[in-house]
């Protein structure tokens, strides 16, 4: 079954035939759901509810006898299983930046470049390859295992307004007690929101697909094993923003006018991602495990323009000056850890030592150019993790990990019911991209011009904690983070001397040093009207050469009516949500080498303050949940919007519809 390699036709064609099916679920479902009320009902009690009496037709599999679990759990020797979701609460929710709190800026639209507002320290502490902007596509699509009594499979289908549309299939089963099977496949079919010349003009074309299984022995689990495979080809059609180059533009009107056009429509990244991934350990008793990790990772960019059909749009620098740029980097690792772990009464422990081959290839930088820049080799890792478990007040938690180049990583974490802290000594090394690069808009590298991009380690302390008090009417969290960062690595927009290109990546010998405080709270009123909200005050105490830029004020918050109708048949969740930002100036984007870079002190587009308003419904009507959404009413009122990244207009109003069901049979 090879989606990703199917033609632009047959993937459409694909995507509407499993609306076209889901439909014919949901008529058949309404068709057996009238039928049995008009059976049951009896002509002497007029329309009491109906009683089913033939046992034979109650439903044996369902949520509760078909559960998940991640390998993390079974890695951590925890007992866990979780029920598959059918929860409808914030169901609505299904694009990137709300499901994740609002904490990521993007381009305006579903599946485009995206980075966290506030800093985010990186998993790993070696070689990266520092292509990040589509990172949260492939990081969120985590492989559950499922433990299935019968076969299960969901659908998802998001019909977004237009054209914005993705499609979710899941499908597990056990071949037997110990062994199960199953696949996903995601994909996101996104129109243009500006400069869309018809229906189909793609502004995303993503497709994701895993395949996967474990096993495990009879005798008491003694062998277990975790086989996956990940695939995703990620292709974004640029369009550099509006078109502010055209006569007469008008910066207050014509930024959200519907016939606003692109600025870039030459302009193409495509990202592809390949993972194969192995767990699998012997038990030789509850105090010792042995374990095996085996990664293989594989990351390829690319970026196509043609320069000569862009008309007045000129790029600041032309490094390869021909008709059609065809930038392209890979970059791949193949990691092995042994270890061993085990629980000794209430205290887990894990010890493992980890080899990673890595290599990265620039596609337009020559072997004669005498990198002083290694671009392969091994790199060795020692770590380990601990964790106490007490029962009665909650877990107390620490990793630790060591690089033979000197880096390292630290953490502390203690977490219970009423409280929970965390700190994090770090040192971890400039990505690839940040140290080298060439392309047809834009070079850097180690004794190009006599400049030299090898940058030192960056380091980072930080502190989170908060604190939790929860009643059955009221619930409140206040907490804070507290970050430093030395010799940070960041890319930002200046005049610089000898240079032709304005954003180049820069290293600041200061800190970097600042303050998240933040408020979480709810509020139950008349048992079914719920207020929620969280709020972050950012304050940057220092930062050098202003690398670091944060709104003030950041709020999310919903006002809601939650019940539940008919014995249980139907789950509703109703309300308006909120999101707000203060003025800021947030990171530009730069389209050819997908960084987000900091912009120059003179000469800021100011992403202005703007609440977002969005109307939604949600239901569950047995196994099938339903939602309609009416995104910022706030603009189709005003006829003004608000720019998540300089230049890119937000979601503009617009109404969504999206469903998902579940079988298990």
């Amino acid at each position: 079954m090879r989606l990703v390699g199917m033609s632009r036709s047959v993937v459409i064609r694909f995507h509407l035939f499993l609306s076209v099916q889901f439909f014919r679920y949901i008529i058949l479902f309404v068709a057996l759901v009238q039928a049995a009320s008009v059976f049951g009902q009896n002509p002497t009690e007029g329309r009491r509810r109906s009683q089913i009496i033939n046992d034979s037709t109650k439903q044996v599999y369902g949520p509760k006898t078909s559960k998940f679990f991640y390998e993390e759990d079974v890695f951590l020797n925890l007992p866990t299983t979780h029920f598959i979701d059918t929860a409808i609460r914030n169901f609505h929710r299904f694009n990137y930046v709300q499901r994740f709190e609002n904490r990521y800026q993007d381009l305006g639209n579903i599946g485009t470049a995206m980075r966290p507002i506030y800093y985010s320290a990186p998993e790993a502490i070696g070689v990266t390859s520092g292509f990040n902007a589509y990172d949260l596509y492939w990081d969120e699509e985590r492989i559950k295992y499922y433990d299935t009594k019968s076969p299960y499979s969901n659908m998802k289908v998001i019909l977004g307004g237009k054209g914005r549309s993705i499609t979710r299939v899941t499908y597990s089963r056990n071949i037997n007690q110990q062994w199960n099977f199953g696949f996903n496949f995601r994909g996101l079919f996104i129109d243009k929101q500006i400069g869309r010349s018809s229906k189909g003009d793609r502004n995303v074309r993503s497709n994701y697909y895993d395949f996967y299984t474990t096993y495990h022995t009879k005798r008491d689990s003694t062998y277990m094993i975790f086989v996956n495979f990940q695939r995703a080809n990620h292709q974004a059609d640029e369009s550099g923003g509006v078109n502010y180059l055209v006569n007469n533009f008008d910066y207050d009107l014509d930024y959200f006018a519907k016939d606003v056009s692109n600025l870039l429509t030459e302009a193409s990244s495509n990202e592809k991602r390949i993972n194969v991934h192995l767990f699998h350990q012997y038990k030789i008793g509850k105090a010792l495990q042995v374990y095996h990790k085996f990664d293989r990772y594989r990351q390829g960019e690319r970026f196509n323009e043609r320069p000569s059909l862009e008309g007045t749009y000129e790029y600041d620098y032309y490094e390869l000056p021909t008709d059609t740029i065809s930038d392209r980097t890979k970059f791949k690792t193949v990691r092995n850890e042994v270890g061993i772990k085990g629980n000794l009464l209430k205290l887990f422990y894990n010890g493992y030592y980890a080899i990673r081959d890595y290599s990265m290839d620039y596609s337009n930088i020559a072997e004669s150019d005498s990198l002083s820049l290694k671009t392969q080799g091994l790199e060795h890792y020692l770590g380990g993790r601990m964790a106490l478990r007490l029962d009665s007040i909650g877990e107390v938690s620490a990793r630790a990990e060591l690089l033979q180049t000197g880096n390292y990583r630290l953490e502390g974490k203690i977490e219970s019911k009423w409280f929970e802290a965390s700190i994090k000594q770090m040192q971890y090394e400039p990505s690839f991209v940040q140290q080298a690069y060439r392309g047809g808009f834009d070079v850097w590298y180690p004794n190009r011009r006599n400049n030299s991009f090898v940058f030192d380690d960056i380091n980072v302390t930080e502190f989170k904690g908060a604190i939790h008090y929860r009643s059955k009417v009221f619930s409140i969290s206040p907490g804070a983070t507290f970050t430093r960062i030395g010799n940070y690595v960041f890319f930002k927009e200046d005049n610089y001397p000898r240079q032709p290109q304005s954003v180049l990546p820069v290293q600041v010998s200061g800190e970097q040093v600042f303050l998240l405080p933040e408020l979480r709270l709810e509020l139950v009123l008349a048992k079914h009207i719920f207020i929620r909200g969280h709020g972050i005050y950012g304050k940057v105490l220092k930062s050098s050469s202003d690398a670091i830029q944060i709104p003030e004020f950041f709020a999310n918050g919903q006002l809601a009516y939650e019940n539940i109708f008919f014995n249980g048949n139907l789950d509703m969740h109703a309300g308006v949500d909120v999101h707000f930002k203060s003025t800021y100036a947030p990171l530009q984007y730069d389209v050819p080498t997908q960084q987000f870079y900091v912009q120059s002190t003179g000469n800021q587009f100011l992403a202005y303050d703007y609440a977002v308003v969005d109307v939604f419904f949600n239901a569950r009507i047995k196994r099938g949940r339903i939602f309609v959404k009416y995104n910022n009413i706030v603009q189709a009122i005003t006829q003004r919007g608000y720019f998540p990244t300089p230049n890119y207009p937000g979601q503009r109003s617009i109404l969504d519809f999206g469903f998902d069901w579940s079988f298990y049979d």
